[in-house]
């Protein structure tokens, strides 16, 4: 089993997975947020609360931390909600790829059923699947997310548009998990 252990997020003090958290460094005397770095790597790591991160940059905390002056992007926090969402996308494709997805309705209810699926994506607007799926999620701790509309996921998986895909449970699944927490804890609401 694995050790889970907590680190302080460098904005707020609290403690957090290191895999929860977004990883800032300076390059180039710029601000730069990596959400694909890996736990050795050295920077600043916070959780990944946009209003968090928006008090820091205008309170020039990352300055402070880094010791330079730094040159924030105006994109900077759009940037880092599209990556974001890149990642997770990615992972959808990947996950079909190795056979861990489930793509359908029937198919996704029916594994939803046999629990042998942790998440669910439900494309955006499509209101008569998300009745189904609430009372079986409080059940079964899936992982629900209606973020994407069906057309970016259908294109993460090479379809024209999907309305819902389930992922098996594995290590993908996982990792998707740990990349929806944080879009979730970054995006706006």
């Amino acid at each position: 089993m694995e050790k889970i252990s907590k680190y302080s997020c460098s904005l707020t003090g609290n403690l957090y997975c290191i895999k929860q958290m977004l990883l800032f460094r300076e390059m180039n005397n710029i601000l730069v947020c990596d959400v694909n770095a890996k736990i050795t790597e050295k920077g600043i790591w916070c959780n990944p609360n946009r209003e968090d991160i928006e008090k820091a940059i205008k309170k020039k905390v990352f300055d402070t931390l880094l010791n330079k002056k730094l040159k924030i992007p105006s994109f900077f926090l759009e940037n880092i909600e599209n990556n974001l969402k890149y990642k997770v996308l990615n992972l959808i494709g990947l996950s079909k790829k190795a056979g861990f997805l489930e793509i359908g309705y029937e198919k996704v209810l029916k594994s939803v059923k046999n629990n042998t699926v942790d998440v669910v994506l439900i494309a955006k607007g499509t209101d008569k699947m998300n009745s189904l799926f609430i009372e079986k999620n409080d059940k079964d701790k899936v992982l629900l997310n209606k973020y994407f509309t069906s057309e970016e996921i259908g294109k993460a998986i090479g379809y024209k548009k999907v309305l819902c895909v389930a992922l098996i449970v594995s290590k993908l699944s996982n990792a998707l998990k740990l990349d929806f927490y944080r879009l979730n804890k970054f995006k706006l609401n």
